[in-house]
């Protein structure tokens, strides 16, 4: 990893990095409100695209609310730029064919 991305795992605790450099199954998060959820959902993705090199077409993140998935959106931009926008990241109910 370089410098870049190791700033995106400060501040997350064990469990958090766990889930972040999970292998290529899909993650699933189930945690309570304030527990970093988000935050770990987003350095995930974006540790996807620019290390493991994932097309960002081929990732899905729903979550349950639409604050939370403009706020992922804002961050993973933060973080990663353009590509950002190639991710499919909303709420359950607008995750549809």
């Amino acid at each position: 990893m370089n410098v870049e991305t190791n700033r995106w795992f400060e501040g997350l605790n064990d469990r958090q990095r766990e889930a972040v450099l999970a292998g290529d199954d899909p993650v699933l998060v189930v945690t309570g409100p304030g527990t970093g959820k988000t935050k770990t959902l987003t350095v995930r993705l974006a540790y996807l695209l620019a290390e493991r090199h994932v097309a960002p077409e081929a990732l899905l993140a729903v979550t349950f609310t639409t604050r939370a998935a403009r706020e992922m959106r804002e961050r993973l931009t933060l973080l990663i730029g353009s590509p950002a926008d190639r991710v499919f990241l909303g709420t359950f109910h607008s995750a549809r064919r």
